[in-house]
């Protein structure tokens, strides 16, 4: 929920906006696309699903931010500290990810495309736990991001989406400005190679890169899940009223984003900073713009 890494430079390329529009768009137009269709099926089936209220979700959420804090302060081993964060990493992307390619491929191929896609999704994540790139690791979270973001967002409705938006973005300030622990559990992820989030090169080629060479202060831009998922939640949560409804909230998020990144460009010492707040603003404006179109 933050864009992390120090980046020294005092100018900084547009190049990391245009790599950041595009992983950004991707995974919201592939959640949006995957939530479409999803409801589309359950429609034919005359299947209703079982919504997610506010507290269910907020309850969660600090359950699982307790638990990884709990894990980045008391726990001092490092090779057990590592094997943890990835464990969560795999499960939260596998799950996520499965679904993504299972609503695609299976709509296609029947039960052959539910072999295949959990054949790829344990490719994917067996090469990003062996070895893996940049490009790989940013590939898992498109696809996990967008299933998970898919199957909640059509099981909430907007109202509470928003308020989750609203609290969250002040939960991000606070964390990252404040007691700066958002700030801690992001550079853990990175020293153990296990970030739920999009990493952002500065040029193509350092797609190749490795993920033991991201560094704070190094040349790379992290956008953490949370403020993909949340704009996503919000769009998917509109697919009963149309699709269109929901590319509406994907373009303003797109304008928080880049609203986010200017503030992050404007900064002397360039650190991190709570993208989710310019991004739910927009976000919610594109929210006001559904209702009275």
């Amino acid at each position: 929920m933050l864009k992390d890494k120090k980046i020294k430079k005092q100018t900084v390329p547009l190049d990391l906006f245009f790599w950041e529009m595009i992983l950004f768009s991707l995974t919201l137009f592939l959640g949006i696309a995957t939530a479409f269709k999803i409801n589309k099926s359950l429609k034919v089936q005359e299947i209703s699903v079982a919504p997610i209220n506010f507290i269910h979700f907020f309850s969660y959420f600090i359950i699982g931010t307790l638990f990884v804090l709990f894990i980045t302060i008391f726990i001092k081993s490092k090779p057990k500290k590592g094997t943890i964060l990835k464990s969560l990493f795999v499960f939260t992307i596998f799950w996520g990810g499965l679904m993504t390619l299972d609503i695609w491929l299976a709509g296609a191929l029947l039960w052959v495309g539910d072999i295949l896609a959990l054949f790829l999704m344990f490719f994917f994540l067996f090469i990003w736990l062996k070895n893996s790139s940049i490009l790989i690791h940013n590939i898992c979270i498109i696809l996990g991001i967008s299933g998970v973001g898919a199957f909640l967002g059509l099981r909430m409705e907007p109202r509470t989406v928003l308020f989750l938006f609203l609290i969250f973005s002040i939960y991000d300030f606070i964390a990252v400005y404040k007691t700066k622990h958002m700030v801690k559990i992001a550079k853990e992820m990175i020293e153990h190679q296990a970030v739920i989030a999009m990493i952002i090169p500065q040029k193509a080629k350092d797609f190749q890169g490795k993920l033991k060479e991201i560094k704070t202060g190094g040349k790379f831009m992290i956008l953490g899940g949370g403020d993909i998922v949340f704009p996503l939640l919000l769009a998917v949560s509109l697919i009963p009223r149309g699709f269109f409804s929901a590319l509406i909230i994907g373009v303003f998020s797109l304008l928080g984003l880049f609203l986010s990144f200017l503030i992050f460009i404007s900064q002397k010492e360039k650190k991190a900073i709570p993208a989710l707040p310019p991004i739910a603003l927009f976000s919610i404006l594109g929210y006001l713009i559904n209702l009275i179109s």
